[in-house]
């Protein structure tokens, strides 16, 4: 695994050399960047080390992203939205010390292609063709964003986040898709091809948030994981849950179905990281913080 090692310091001058940057000063902080870039759609871990720290942020894509502790330290996950442009961006770490001053360090972080694909056309049916409606599109992509948005301190998991379902994956994350109405969207998650009644399983322990239908997702479930990280099952045929309910992992908390703006039985899964929609089979392969 690619690690960039800052190592950053109070009241210093940054010293660049090429990957690397260095700040001198008598005491420091290490800002380490575990990735070597971000592709589209996905995230990062940011960590920082060292004494004298109470916390910090990370500014970069027009976001903030806040750093929360862990064993030796501190750590943020810094989200690529799918639709980020491919190029370098400017990032700033500001380290918050416990004598009330501040440290920034700015550098850059690359994106990279997210790799999607375009996907066959989608033909939805007569009743549900009013479900194209751009309006009812943005009304609910308004609801779950003021969901996501929210930042939970704290952290409600432990390890890995895992699979909802063992079954077969269909229409993939960021995938671009054309409906028979002329309109292009975008796919935020990942399909998974289950007969109307399979078990859906929480993929890590949470808080469940919401518990009912939606126009497009159809009977919907939405876990809040701590540090803006939240989980997202639609299409279900029932709800086993209710709002302010904990979960653990792999507990069964619906039963998967065709509802609201699908085409057949199914689950679609989503996994937001800060508010940004990321690639749900990322992100669990993704070497998290504890």
């Amino acid at each position: 695994m690619f690690r960039k090692t800052l190592i950053a310091l109070i009241t210093a001058t940054a010293l660049t050399f090429g990957a690397f940057a260095h700040i001198r000063a008598q005491s420091s902080i290490v800002i380490t960047l575990n990735f070597e870039y971000i592709r589209q759609g996905s995230a990062g871990v940011i960590s920082l080390s060292g004494v004298d720290m109470v916390g910090g942020v990370v500014n970069a894509f027009e976001r903030t992203y806040p750093f929360f502790p862990v064993t030796g330290g501190f750590a943020a996950l810094l989200a690529a939205p799918m639709d980020q442009r491919i190029r370098e961006y400017p990032i700033t770490v500001t380290v918050y010390r416990a004598d009330g001053g501040t440290l920034n360090w700015e550098g850059t972080v690359k994106v990279e292609s997210g790799e999607f694909i375009r996907e066959p056309a989608f033909s939805i049916p007569s009743d549900k063709f009013h479900l194209l409606d751009m309006s009812v599109q943005e009304n609910e992509d308004a609801r779950l964003s003021s969901i996501y948005s929210v930042v939970t301190p704290e952290r409600f998991w432990e390890g890995q986040f895992s699979l909802p379902a063992n079954a077969p994956t269909t229409s993939p994350f960021g995938s671009v898709r054309d409906f028979n109405d002329g309109s292009t969207r975008r796919h935020g998650g990942y399909d998974f091809r289950m007969a109307t009644g399979t078990p859906v399983k929480a993929a890590a322990s949470g808080r469940v948030v919401y518990a009912r239908g939606l126009d497009i997702h159809g009977n919907n479930v939405i876990i809040d994981h701590g540090w803006g990280i939240f989980s997202n099952y639609s299409h279900l045929s029932q709800i086993f849950v209710v709002p302010g309910q904990i979960v653990l992992q792999g507990e069964v908390i619906g039963l998967s179905g065709n509802t609201g703006r699908s085409t057949g039985p199914h689950l679609h899964w989503e996994i937001a990281v800060n508010g940004v929609l990321v690639n749900p089979l990322t992100f669990i392969r993704l070497k998290l913080p504890t």
